[in-house]
């Protein structure tokens, strides 16, 4: 078709993506609509053009990106056209396999798509509801069909964590289809996914009548479908102390550091039953306790680093979504203060107790101060009370850029190369930043030749 021959042509030409979206436009101005048909059509056409014997081409996710960023194609056309083009792929796949050709393809359409879904729905591609559940119609099937896929595992914990689905989905009428083939499924391979697969099932009720009956064998011990066990009403609320939540964030910092909002949101809604206040507290003395041990184990300064950054630079940004549900006469800036004053002294000293060199906390002792002025930036709390909370005059102030947005980062990196290095050498900075930084910096590194 022309439009095949279009995209062939700007793959053959390795046009970038933002001329690529300039040639598109000019090109559908002067083609009869006809041509175009439908999302689904045209999005096969890039398809079919991008995938070219057993290689996929690495401008393929590139360009559908840019097309879905100006709203030429949506999120369920694209999933509709991977589904028809993947289920061709797997026929011819099929048809090698019964010829003893054995498949030695680099990473599918499939896994391509599916990660570029989950990138665009976790930045907010879906904002209404109704496409939310189209979505979700379409994404079905490819669940059932696909139990054992992480790529996809990932895709659907994107779409169950978005803002809309947070409020369409608990008084959503229809709720037949459930997760467990693929939370057992993954329960395997990686139990991180797993788990919060298990945190969104539990939090919609989406959970099959009669699944028992109908599930795989393997998964069934004694007729009981293990997927569906009551694991946190029947545990968690026995375990409801400081020592908990601390042994909880240690395992998600073990090895590779993983922190998940929607699952930990899961995990301390069920422990803490609407609490929120004793949440907050609890979670500041956590992050405080964990750090505080890792300097007495001696811990190497990288991980020492991790776990200062996660204090400062993630903590604050996580306790927002407590501040609107924290109601009078208490405040976030009550709960920040109780925790700072069971935390440690001897591990996070004063400013007076600064000056004991023989102290071997010099890499976290500025760690208290750090953290209230990083809430502050988040405007947690004003920063005119940060000398009351410390209880000392602080050394430092709120950094003299402001507070920064990853799409202001990302407009300063397009246009001024430069400001890339400055924000790679800003990384390490603890003023709470980070996560901005780290946002735009990805976002910026996929635009690079």
């Amino acid at each position: 078709s022309a439009w095949r021959n279009f995209f062939e042509l700007c793959l053959l030409k390795r046009v970038p993506s933002q001329k690529f979206l300039i040639l598109f436009r000019e090109f559908e101005a002067t083609t009869p609509r006809l041509l175009a048909s439908t999302p689904e059509s045209l999005t096969r056409a890039l398809l079919d053009a991008g995938h070219i014997g057993p290689n996929v081409d690495p401008r393929l996710a590139h360009y559908l990106e840019s097309l879905l960023d100006a709203k030429e194609v949506d999120s369920i056309s694209l999933l509709i056209a991977t589904a028809r083009f993947t289920q061709r792929d797997n026929a011819k796949n099929l048809a090698l396999a019964s010829l003893g050709v054995e498949d030695t393809s680099p990473p599918s359409v499939q896994v391509i798509i599916l990660k570029l879904l989950t990138t665009k729905i976790v930045d907010g591609a879906i904002e209404q509801d109704t496409e939310l559940l189209a979505f979700l119609v379409e994404l079905l099937p490819w669940i059932t069909q696909n139990p054992s896929s992480i790529t996809l595992g990932f895709l659907v914990s994107a779409t169950l964590g978005c803002t809309v689905a947070q409020e369409v989905l608990p008084t959503a009428k229809a709720k037949s289809q459930c997760l467990t083939p693929m939370i057992n499924n993954l329960s395997s391979t990686n139990i991180q996914l797993a788990s919060i697969l298990s945190y969104a099932q539990k939090q919609y009720d989406l959970n099959e009548e009669g699944l028992a009956n109908s599930a795989d064998p393997m998964n069934v011990l004694g007729g009981v479908d293990l997927g569906v066990l009551p694991f946190q009403d029947g545990v968690v609320d026995n375990i409801n102390t400081r020592a908990g939540l601390y042994i909880y964030l240690n395992a998600a910092f073990c090895e590779r550091p993983l922190f998940d909002d929607m699952a930990m949101m899961g995990y301390l809604s069920t422990r803490y039953k609407g609490d929120i206040t004793t949440l907050v507290i609890d979670l500041i003395l956590a992050s405080f306790d964990i750090l505080a041990n890792a300097m007495y184990r001696a811990e190497p300064p990288q991980t020492i680093t991790i776990l200062r950054s996660f204090l400062v630079n993630k903590l604050p940004i996580f306790l927002g979504n407590y501040t609107a549900i924290i109601f009078p006469p208490l405040s976030i800036e009550t709960c920040i203060s109780q925790a700072l004053l069971r935390v440690d002294p001897a591990a996070f000293p004063s400013f007076s107790q600064m000056f004991d060199f023989s102290s071997k906390n010099s890499m976290v002792s500025e760690a208290r101060q750090e953290f209230l002025f990083a809430c502050a930036l988040h405007q947690l709390i004003p920063e005119g009370s940060i000398e009351g909370l410390l209880g000392d005059v602080p050394m430092q102030s709120l950094p003299a850029s402001g507070r920064y947005l990853k799409n202001e980062l990302v407009t300063q990196c397009t246009s001024n190369p430069m400001r890339i290095e400055e924000l790679i050498g800003e990384l390490d900075n603890m003023e709470g930043n980070a996560g901005e930084i780290a946002g735009a910096l990805i976002e910026v590194s996929s635009f690079l030749p």
